[in-house]
């Protein structure tokens, strides 16, 4: 039996029923290094079954995964009419390597501090609006003269 092993990020998932079994694929992007050069490779993967039903919640995008698994090479059309090939691997073993998020317990989350209630402007009597005014004008005049 032909197995290989794959380190990377998940790119994204989708979960859906096919049939009677559940079917969660991935998209795994593993990078690597040649000659200074960064390429990344993107793997599809399927998990299978009540497993694909467990870990779905458990995945996210973004989480960084060890898969073991049996290859395929799929070979397909696409629309313009050109063929595409893709590897697929059919996962038996899955082990998370990205620190799971941590989350408090609830009776220690901290509680949204109340809203500030907006600050009152001083309201200007009559006559301080056209002094205000005044001085600004003045002190205008003035930068222009200079």
């Amino acid at each position: 039996m032909l197995e290989t092993l794959i380190v990377g990020n998940v790119g994204s998932l989708t979960y859906r029923r096919a049939g009677e079994t559940n079917v969660l694929n991935l998209s795994i992007a593993s990078s690597r290094r040649v000659n200074g050069t960064e390429y990344t490779d993107w793997i599809a993967a399927k998990l299978w079954g009540e497993r694909a039903e467990k870990l779905r919640d458990h995945i996210a995008v973004g989480s960084k995964l060890l898969l073991r698994g049996r290859p395929e090479a799929r070979v397909f059309l696409r629309a313009d009419g050109t063929s595409g090939g893709e590897l697929v691997l059919h996962v038996n073993e899955l082990e998370f390597l990205s620190p799971r998020p941590k989350t408090p317990p609830a009776d220690e989350l901290p509680l949204a501090a109340p809203p500030e209630k907006p600050k009152r402007r001083k309201s200007l009597r009559k006559g301080q609006e056209t002094s205000l005014l005044q001085s600004r004008s003045v002190s205008a005049e003035k930068l222009t003269q200079i």
